[in-house]
C-alpha cells in the first residue's frame, strides 16, 4: 500500500525546502506521531508527493540520520528511531518503556469498568432510540438527561432545576467553557489554593486572569483582597492533588465570606461521588448561601473514562455565556455517549456500580496507606475520605527527585511540582489507586520504599 506523507512547505521561505522537510518530520517524530519503527516513504515517492527533486528529500532524511532521528538500512528503507532524538534523554525513553505500575493517570483498571453493563445498554439504545444516537444533541444536552442528571444531583442534596444543566464532554472541557465564560463577563482575579488542579491555572493564564493563591487554613485573610465578581476554584471534597475533604465549618466559613464579598464560586466535585469515608459532608451547592456557585459534577472518569461526560449547574447569569462559548469551539456531547447515561442512571447501573468501585478504591486506599504507615513511616499522609488520590509528604526528598526514583523502578507518580501555583518542587508525590489492584499494592509498596527510603529524613 502507497502512503501519502503530506509536509506543509513554504516555498518563497529563506528556509531551504530540505530543512522545512527534516523540521517538519523532527516534530512528527518527538510528539509521537510517527512511532519508533515507522517507516518512511522511499525518496522518489515523497519527493514526487512534497513537488520536490530527490536531492532534497536525500538532504533532509541524512541530515534527520545525522542527528539520530532516522535509520537508514541497506535495501530496506528509512526508519524512525525515536529513542535518541535530541531533547529526550536515553534515560528518560528507558523509563517511559519501563513503566508497569500506573499510578499517575487516575485512569481506572479494567476490574472498575462495568463492562457488563455496555453490551446490554448499547443493545438496548440501537431498538429504543434509534437515529438519534447519530443526530447531533441539542447544544446544552439532551433533555432527558438534563432532568435525571436533576434527579441525581437532589440525591447529594443539591436543588436544581434542568434549564441549569449543562452538559459536556468531560470536566476539563466544562472547566475551559466556565472560566472562557466569566472572563468574558469581566472577571480579572481567581483565586486558587497554593496545591490545586493544575489546567485550571493554565486555562486562566490563557484569558488572561491574575491567579491568586489562598490558604484554606485562614479563608478570610486569604480573600481579604477579593472584590466583588472574583472566583474562587475549589475541590472541596477529596481533592486532587491532596486528597484532602474541608471540614463543614470550613464549608460555611467559605460561603460566608463569599457571601459577603459577592464571590463567584466554582465547585469542582469531580471526585464526589467517591464518598467511602464514614463522614458525609455536603457538597457547597447543596449548603444556603450557595446562589452564587457554578457546580461541576462528573462520574465519567473512573466509571467510563472514555465516554468524556460532565456537567455543569449553573447560576442562571453564566449560561447564556457559556452556550454561546460552547457552540462556537466545542459543540454538543455525542448523543450516543448522552443517551447512554441517561439509560444508565435511569435503569440503576450507576448507583450498583459506585458501590462496587466505592469498595474497591477504599480497599487499595487502605491497604495502601496501611503499607506506608508500616514500611515507610518517615512519611506523612492523611487517609483521604473518598476519592483516588492519596497525597505523600517525603521529607527532605523533592517530589521530582522521587518521581524518578520510582520510574527506575517501572512505577510513574505525578511529583508535587505538578500542581504547585508557584512552581516549587515540594516535597511530595501525588498516587493513584485507580489503576493499582490489590494484589500489587505490596510488591509495589517494597519497590517504592526501596526507592525513596535511604532519601528520608528520620521521623522524630
Amino acid at each position: 500500500m502507497v502512503v501519502m506523507l503530506e509536509i506543509p512547505l513554504e516555498r518563497g521561505s529563506k528556509t531551504p525546502l530540505y530543512q522545512q522537510i527534516a523540521f517538519h518530520l523532527k516534530r512528527m517524530i518527538e510528539s509521537g506521531t510517527l512511532p519508533e519503527g515507522y517507516k518512511l516513504p522511499g525518496t522518489r515517492q515523497l519527493a514526487a508527493d512534497l513537488s520536490v527533486s530527490r536531492t532534497t528529500v536525500n538532504e533532509a532524511i541524512l541530515l534527520l540520520e545525522a542527528e539520530g532521528y532516522v535509520e537508514l538500512k541497506k535495501k530496506s528503507g528509512c526508519y524512525v528511531r525515536r529513542k535518541n532524538v535530541a531533547g529526550v534523554s536515553r534515560e528518560k525513553a528507558m523509563c517511559s518503556e519501563k513503566v508497569i505500575w500506573d499510578l499517575a493517570s487516575g485512569l481506572p483498571d479494567k476490574s472498575l469498568i462495568a463492562t457488563r453493563f455496555l453490551s446490554k445498554i448499547l443493545k438496548d439504545l440501537s431498538l429504543n432510540v434509534g437515529k438519534d444516537l447519530i443526530l447531533p444533541a441539542p447544544l446544552a444536552g439532551v433533555p432527558e438527561l438534563r432532568r435525571a442528571l436533576v434527579k441525581h444531583a437532589a440525591l447529594r442534596g443539591i436543588p436544581a432545576r434542568s434549564d441549569e444543566v449543562l452538559v459536556t464532554a468531560g470536566g476539563l472541557e466544562a472547566l475551559a467553557i466556565l472560566i472562557a465564560a466569566i472572563k468574558e463577563q469581566g472577571v480579572r482575579n481567581i483565586f486558587v489554593e497554593e496545591l490545586t488542579y493544575s489546567p485550571v491555572v493554565e486555562l486562566a493564564t490563557k484569558n488572561k486572569m491574575q491567579v491568586c493563591c489562598i490558604s484554606l487554613n485562614d479563608p478570610a485573610y486569604s480573600l481579604k483582597d477579593a472584590s466583588k465578581g472574583d472566583v474562587l476554584y475549589l475541590i472541596p471534597s477529596f481533592h486532587n492533588p491532596t486528597g484532602s475533604t474541608l471540614s463543614l465549618e470550613a464549608r460555611s466559613s467559605i460561603l460566608e465570606i463569599a457571601r459577603r464579598k459577592s464571590l463567584l464560586i466554582i465547585e469542582d466535585d469531580t471526585y464526589g461521588e467517591l464518598r467511602y469515608g464514614k463522614e458525609s459532608v455536603p457538597a457547597l451547592k447543596a449548603m444556603e448561601n450557595a446562589e452564587k456557585i457554578a457546580y461541576l459534577g462528573s462520574f465519567s472518569q473512573v466509571l467510563f473514562p472514555g465516554f468524556r461526560m460532565s456537567y455543569l449547574l449553573l447560576p442562571e447569569n453564566l449560561m447564556k455565556s457559556c452556550l454561546d462559548i460552547k457552540r462556537i469551539f466545542y459543540g454538543s456531547v455525542s448523543s450516543l455517549v448522552q443517551y447512554f447515561v441517561l439509560t444508565f442512571l435511569e435503569e440503576g447501573g450507576l448507583y450498583e456500580t459506585l458501590e462496587f468501585v466505592r469498595n474497591q478504591i477504599s480497599m487499595r486506599m487502605r491497604s495502601l496507606c496501611e503499607g506506608f504507615g508500616k514500611m515507610l513511616p518517615q512519611a506523612c499522609f492523611e487517609m483521604p475520605l473518598g476519592g483516588i488520590y492519596l497525597w505523600l509528604n517525603l521529607p527532605s526528598l523533592k517530589g521530582s527527585k522521587a518521581a524518578l526514583k520510582a520510574a527506575a523502578q517501572g512505577i510513574s507518580v505525578v511529583p508535587g511540582v505538578a500542581f504547585s501555583v508557584k512552581g516549587e518542587d515540594v516535597e511530595a508525590v501525588r498516587l493513584s489507586v485507580s489503576s493499582l489492584r490489590l494484589s500489587d499494592i505490596s510488591f509495589v509498596l517494597s519497590l517504592l520504599c526501596r526507592s525513596w527510603n535511604d532519601e528520608l529524613l528520620p521521623q522524630h
